[in-house]
């Protein structure tokens, strides 16, 4: 386990804040001199604790794009291992159909069955279920068999709330980034 020091627990309240802020910026809000902002941030990209996204919003309060989303629950019969799905993941690209549609995947496990959970987006929820069993499945099926698939669950999800801990879309957002007046008691880091 790594602890973050009170410094960089600082200089991550500001990253999360404003993921686009410069190092001078920081020093200047912190008080924490620009050098040790450089390196400490340094330090938490190269340990693999900091990352960066992009988020473009292409719900129906954004881009319009997709205006339908569904959690979908993929659970693997007994004997397929977590190993196996991640090697399955290494080993063959993404389609384009997966990039644009799958907005987050994670791989877990219920009741001893390894679990692949996604969110699926797209235009219609009926073009969501296509897209599932059109070119979902039977990559699960040729890496793992017929009978890879013991049963799914779909969830439609309609409103984003949170997400990472600190973004809350409808109460501490705006332009793309957390509030200023936000308070810095209320930005988890641990």
């Amino acid at each position: 386990m790594r602890e973050i020091d009170k410094q960089e627990e600082i200089i991550v309240k500001e990253l999360i804040k404003n993921p686009r802020i410069s190092d001078n910026q920081i020093s200047k809000n912190t008080g924490v001199p620009v050098k040790t902002v450089n390196r400490k941030r340094k330090k938490l990209e190269k340990e693999g604790l900091l990352y960066y996204f992009t988020y473009l919003n292409n719900g129906p309060h954004g881009t319009g794009v997709f205006t339908a989303r569904q959690l979908y629950i993929v659970t693997f019969k007994l004997g397929i291992t977590r190993k196996q799905i991640l090697d399955m993941i290494k080993k063959e690209e993404p389609t384009k159909i997966e990039l644009k549609h799958i907005a987050e995947s994670y791989l877990g496990d219920v009741d001893g069955h390894s679990i692949i959970a996604m969110i699926i987006e797209s235009r219609l929820e009926s073009d969501i279920i296509e897209i599932f069993n059109a070119e979902l499945i039977p990559k699960f099926k040729r890496f793992f068999g017929e009978d890879a698939v013991v049963k799914t669950e779909a969830i439609t999800l309609n409103i984003p709330l949170r997400t990472m801990h600190n973004y809350m879309f409808l109460v501490n957002m705006s332009h793309g980034k957390i509030k200023e007046e936000w308070p810095d008691e209320l930005i988890f880091v641990d």
